[in-house]
């Protein structure tokens, strides 16, 4: 019994002694890129502002409800996101193994054996019981380095999952708006073919009384075939649009909702867009905390490094019992104990130690530029997208008053055209334009959606983190 308090006493003496020594050096900063104080680009529509709080999701504000379950069935579903959440849990799995190696190891071992001499009659029968304790204290910071690292990868995992999530928003939201617009050119195209037949049956009339000729005939039926040979273009556009929302949702193209078979109406453009200020933007967006997370991992492999080339020292202890029969085994006087420490510095390696530092030192550098990179990206997907969005929208208010212009040319060319004022091909041009402008009026529209939603992506970031957050839980 009093060996066995000795030992104890020594041991805790040594590990306290050790504790108190440990020199946990606090992480380096990363660099930080500086923010501009707003955006280059500004709309009427748009006002920059701090944000507050946590956002809604950047497509509520398409007010679609379609969208809005169709983007919540990719969240669950899509194998690209469900792929970032395993690297989160794997990421935390890892940190879980670290931080686990920074603690003591302690086994148990139970055993028997028989010895066996020339002589039959002479044997032996021994039992054994030993406890087995190991430790590496982590005397000069390399297993917090190696924590900060593991640390910080499982941030960076989070981070992203957001930036998946946001991307995923986008591509489910672009193809739909794309299958809705498609759809919407289909039936503008069939109500034009109306418009057509009226036209060509007027034509026909006209011919067979005498009054028109027979090219004015042909130029109508050329034009009426024309617009029905458009048709099966639209139709196989509709085709790939719906193929590829499966795809998102983690279907099979076969497996499409019967709702996105049904044509339907184009998102409404919102009338306002919320734009937080550029310091705002490079905080949360997904992106940029990934390559912040992945600056702070290589700094504190870079630390890591540096005391790796340190002394290493490490801890051992033993409590055993052995006897030759199981009732006396736990008798103090089978009782044996042993207690080791070693210290281990390397002397010579060829440089290997010094050489790791170096590359270790570089590939930080690295990450610092990836994220300044990432950084003026970001600021750059930014001003682009608030520029197309003015630019669009200009355009948008400018086809309209167009439109109606060409609305009223085609009544007043088809009145001339049966006053024998004009030619048929002035019918045909006065249609043919407003058609055009139709379309671009739709595609228009489907462009300023475009670049809400490419906008909306890049100033994305704090709801998708909190999405992070529930579907996996906290780190």
């Amino acid at each position: 019994m009093e060996k066995r308090i000795k030992f104890t006493l020594v041991f805790n003496l040594i590990a306290v002694a050790l504790l108190s020594s440990c020199s946990n050096t606090p992480m380096r900063d990363m660099p930080k890129e500086q923010a501009p104080l707003n955006w280059q680009n500004s709309h009427a529509a748009i006002t920059a502002k701090t944000m507050t709080g946590i956002q809604n999701p950047w497509w509520f504000q398409l007010k679609d409800t379609t969208l809005n379950n169709l983007i919540a069935e990719a969240i669950k579903s899509n194998p690209d996101l469900l792929s970032a959440q395993s690297a989160i849990r794997a990421a935390r799995a890892y940190r879980k193994q670290v931080q686990g190696s920074l603690l003591p190891v302690l086994s148990a071992n139970l055993g028997s054996g028989v010895s066996q001499s020339f002589n039959p009659s002479d044997s032996s029968q021994s039992y054994s019981a030993v406890l087995d304790a190991s430790w590496e204290p982590d005397l000069f910071g390399t297993g917090q380095s190696t924590l900060a690292a593991a640390d910080a990868e499982g941030k960076a995992a989070y981070a992203d999952y957001a930036d998946a999530l946001i991307t995923l928003s986008a591509e489910v939201a672009s193809n739909y708006i794309a299958l809705r617009n498609s759809q919407k050119q289909l039936h503008l195209t069939q109500d034009s073919l109306q418009s057509w037949q009226e036209t060509l049956q007027l034509v026909e009339w006209q011919q067979q009384a005498g009054i028109v000729s027979q090219l004015d005939l042909e130029q109508a039926k050329r034009s009426y075939q024309q617009t029905v040979a458009s048709i099966p273009s639209i139709q196989q556009t509709i085709i790939e649009s719906q193929y590829q929302l499966a795809v998102l949702l983690g279907r099979q193209p076969e497996q499409l909702p019967e709702y996105l078979t049904e044509p339907g109406d184009i998102p409404q453009i919102p009338s306002s867009v919320f734009m937080p200020l550029p310091a705002e933007v490079l905080r949360q967006r997904p992106d940029i905390r990934a390559a912040e997370q992945r600056v702070m991992a290589a700094i504190a492999q870079t630390e890591l490094a540096d005391r790796n080339r340190l002394p290493n020292f490490s801890l051992g202890g033993k409590i055993g019992w052995s006897a030759t029969s199981i009732s006396d085994l736990f008798n103090i006087n089978a009782l044996a104990t042993s207690l080791s420490a070693s210290l281990l510095q390397t002397i010579f390696d060829g440089g290997q130690l010094d050489a790791k530092l170096e590359r270790q030192q570089e590939i930080e550098l690295q990450t610092i530029l990836s994220y300044r990179k990432t950084v003026l990206e970001a600021l750059r997907e930014t001003e682009n997208a608030l520029a197309n969005l003015d630019n669009t929208r200009q355009s948008y208010l400018a086809l309209q008053q167009a439109l109606l212009a060409s609305e009223q040319e085609e009544k007043l060319a088809l009145i001339q055209y049966q006053a024998g004022a004009i030619s048929f091909s002035d019918v045909l041009t006065a249609q043919r334009t407003r058609l055009t402008l139709r379309k671009q009026i739709i595609e228009t529209q489907v462009a300023e959606l475009a670049q809400i939603i490419t906008l909306s992506k890049a100033i994305a970031g704090d709801w998708a983190m909190q999405q992070a957050v529930q579907s996996v839980g906290e780190q």
